[in-house]
């Protein structure tokens, strides 16, 4: 408890920047996963494949397309993770906005800044969808679709996290402690 009161509070005028910082993490996360396994899947892999057979002495007992397969379906592992990984953004945010303290003027701050960043959640979600719906990326998206549930609802997520940051500003007793204890 004692490292808690050390900690200074900061103005919750910067608590909004969390949402960007949530919404960045969130769709850069999520493209560079479908861009690295359609990339790996149809340009990487074969040309490895061929290079690495060519390269492997024929009484090596190493079988390269297996552990290529491997490498292929651990990328695609990110799919079912993906949620937990939005889980530990709220998480992030969250005790960021509890480390600070807050007035109700700063909510049309908010306000200002949740249009803006819903703004841009819908943007990049028509991004995510275009991305994936395009020939090159069609069997990537059918392999990605918990990722893309979550991309194409991110405007809600954002909403969602919004009002977690709003309880904990507002609604908490004065930011800045935890457990109503101040620091």
């Amino acid at each position: 408890m004692e490292v808690l009161r050390k900690i200074k509070p900061r103005n919750a005028q910067t608590d909004y920047v969390g949402l960007l910082l949530a919404l960045a993490i969130i769709f850069g996360c999520a493209i560079f996963f479908v861009i690295l396994y359609s990339a790996y899947n149809n340009h990487i892999k074969d040309n490895l494949n061929t290079a690495l057979t060519k390269s492997t002495p024929v009484d090596a007992s190493a079988n390269v397309t297996k552990m290529l397969e491997d490498t292929s379906s651990g990328i695609s592992r990110f799919n079912p993770l993906f949620p937990l990984l939005i889980v530990g953004i709220f998480g992030f945010v969250l005790v960021m906005a509890l480390m600070s303290k807050s007035h109700p003027a700063f909510l049309f701050i908010g306000l200002v800044v949740l249009g803006v960043v819903l703004l841009l959640a819908a943007i990049y979600s028509n991004v995510f969808t275009s991305i994936t719906t395009h020939a090159e990326f069609n069997d990537t998206a059918n392999d990605f679709s918990i990722i893309a549930i979550f991309l194409e609802n991110l405007p809600i997520i954002i909403l969602l996290l919004f009002v977690a940051i709003a309880i904990v500003l507002y609604v908490l007793p004065s930011g800045g402690g935890v457990g109503g204890v101040n620091i």
